[in-house]
Parts: C-alpha cells; sequence; structure tokens
C-alpha cells in the first residue's frame, strides 16, 4: 500500500537528477538550428569573430578554440545565451530575436564539436541556466 508513494519519489528523484546533469554532451541542440545559426553567423559576427575554426582573430575573440572552451567551462549556456541576446553583435547589441540567439548557441556549440540531437535547445533562459558549456570533469 506504501509503493505506490515511494515509486512516485522515486521517479521523481530520477527525473529531477537527470535534467540536473545535462550537459551539451547530450546533443541539446539540432541540426536545423545550427545551420541557422551558421547563416546568421556569416552575416551578423564573421566580420568580428572571422570563421568559427578560424585559427587567428581579426579583431573579437574567436568562439571555438580552447582559450573559449577555458573562458566557458563551468558556465551556463543560458549566460552564454544572455551575453549574445544583450551584447551583441557590436554595431546593433540587443537587436537579436531569442530564436536567433538560440541558433547563434547552436551553431557555437557544433563549431566546438557538441554533438546535436533530436530535440532544439530551449529559448528559455532558466532551462539554458542548467546547462553547463563544459561541465566539470
Amino acid at each position: 500500500m506504501h509503493v505506490l508513494p515511494l515509486v512516485m519519489v522515486t521517479l521523481t528523484l530520477v527525473s529531477v537528477t537527470t535534467s540536473q546533469t545535462r550537459s551539451v554532451a547530450d546533443g541539446v541542440y539540432t541540426t536545423e538550428q545550427a545551420e541557422r545559426g551558421a547563416a546568421l553567423y556569416d552575416e551578423q559576427c564573421v566580420s568580428c569573430h572571422g570563421a568559427i575554426r578560424q585559427m587567428t582573430p581579426d579583431m573579437a575573440a574567436l568562439l571555438a578554440d580552447h582559450t573559449f572552451r577555458a573562458r566557458w567551462s563551468e558556465r551556463s549556456l543560458g549566460e552564454l545565451f544572455e551575453m549574445i541576446q544583450v551584447e551583441m553583435p557590436q554595431d546593433a547589441p540587443g537587436s537579436l530575436s531569442s530564436q536567433q540567439t538560440t541558433d547563434l548557441v547552436a551553431f557555437i556549440l557544433r563549431g566546438n564539436r557538441r554533438p546535436a540531437g533530436e530535440f532544439p535547445l530551449s529559448e528559455d533562459v532558466e532551462t539554458l541556466q542548467a546547462i553547463p558549456f563544459e561541465p566539470k570533469p
């Protein structure tokens, strides 16, 4: 008779634990998002940041090198999303929609060799806050 509540509590704990350990290694964006992000990156970002896999930046930080990954290690995708949405592009900060920002984050993840998945990356900042760019080893 007390088994059902115990099962429900166990399932809830498993669900919470699973959502807390979600990482970019799980494929948190779709290929379609990364493709849209690539087109937008070419229009809005490449003039400052250069090609995503470029070795030497022209002006701004590279977005797919070891320095970038170290800077974002253990920081969340939500933080990256907010920074892009508020500060970018440099000549028109705050002009990107939530979808455009999410697509750029997906493209940056792909450029950093993180796998795509079945489900789209959320546009919800709170959800993105729970996903580390580079989880602790």
